[in-house]
């Protein structure tokens, strides 16, 4: 029995050996590529070629790996790769470990300079003063749309060129090993109430203490006896703490939307959505005859926010998502009748819609 499985492992040996040598092949091909974007002036991410490459991989996959587990696989593979030819620059609402943080390497792989901020209005701050990408939150399935977001996308000159859904997990994390020993819990006011049954189930007699952030709440029981954060598995692996117990949220359906921010608008995907933002005159249905192109050149729309404009009281500014893109011919048509009826209009960005992907 043990000789079978011996030549099991010797088989796994050959084949991580091949995997080695055909990634270092790759390798090769992606500096080759390198010097020609240098020569034509090409820039490194292409997010567009990167979706079509992760898209065909899935769609080549025959098991037993999972999708998920493959997507992973190759969006290291890509996001290091990608680091042959220039480490890129990713700036997240911080700390390490957040939501935010983890939304990032969803999207860019683990092979990039992430970079935490602690307001989002120095991660815009940082974009106008030259930073390439940043990831910021900008709605939550049960809390709605961040305000301050929407406030800073009216006034960049950055655009929105991806986005990213994550499912906020709550996990109870210590450095200690037990349950018992958890005398404090510390977490951001929000997460505490996410997981109150839970709370109040195991750990009815435990002292809960708000933070500023579920990532600083890992960061204090990191070195504090007795205590025990409400925080992602992700921040677990970040500061090297156990996972006393998983999936402890009240609700499974909390979701938050992340956007992607970058320079350049990236060329359709075949599955694209359009941000805008737009104010309307105060007239009896001056909003409906903003909205309307969108519906005459069939343009599913998947989000409308109003939000108060700063610097003018009561007057507000409306944040549409819909289906399309903007080098697309009825998009630029709608998009110019939609700003016909508009005081001031702006388009965010165009990119590829969020799926498994």
């Amino acid at each position: 029995m043990m000789e079978e499985l011996e030549k099991l492992r010797n088989k796994i040996s050959e084949l991580d050996k091949e995997i080695l040598e055909l990634l270092n092949k790759r390798a090769e091909i992606v500096l080759r590529i390198k010097e020609w974007k240098e020569k034509n002036n090409y820039p490194v991410f292409d997010l567009s070629r990167e979706r079509e490459v992760l898209e065909k991989i899935i769609e080549e996959n025959k098991g037993p790996l999972s999708s998920e587990a493959i997507l992973a696989i190759f969006r290291t593979i890509i996001s290091y790769s990608r680091a042959l030819e220039e480490r890129i620059k990713v700036l997240f609402l911080g700390p390490e470990g957040s939501f935010t943080h983890q939304a990032a390497v969803k999207f860019f792989g683990e092979g990039v300079n992430f970079v935490p901020f602690p307001t989002v209005e120095d991660i815009f701050k940082a974009l106008e003063e030259g930073a390439d990408y940043a990831v910021v939150p900008i709605e939550n399935s049960m809390e709605g749309t961040v305000g301050s977001t929407m406030d800073l996308l009216a006034i960049t000159t950055r655009k929105v060129i991806g986005e990213v859904y994550l499912d906020v997990r709550h996990s109870l994390i210590s450095a200690e090993d037990s349950l018992v020993k958890i005398e404090k819990v510390y977490s951001h006011p929000q997460a505490l109430a996410q997981c109150r049954r839970w709370l109040r189930q195991n750990l009815p007699k435990v002292e809960e203490v708000p933070t500023s952030s579920t990532s600083y709440a890992a960061m204090i029981v990191k070195s504090e006896k007795g205590s025990a954060a409400i925080a992602s598995s992700f921040a677990a692996d970040i500061f090297g703490l156990k996972i006393l117990a998983e999936n402890i949220q009240d609700y499974w359906n909390n979701k938050t939307r992340f956007l992607v921010l970058g320079k350049e608008i990236p060329k359709p995907s075949g599955r694209d959505k359009t941000s805008i933002i737009f104010s309307v005159k105060h007239q009896a249905g001056a909003l409906y005859r903003a909205l309307r192109p969108l519906h005459d050149y069939n343009l599913n729309m998947t989000l409308i926010q109003s939000r108060p404009v700063p610097s003018k009281p009561f007057e507000y500014r409306f944040f549409v998502d819909f289906q399309g893109h903007i080098f697309e011919e009825r998009v630029s048509k709608a998009l110019e009748e939609v700003k016909e009826e508009c005081l001031d209009f702006k388009i965010l960005g165009s990119y590829p819609e969020a799926n498994d992907i």
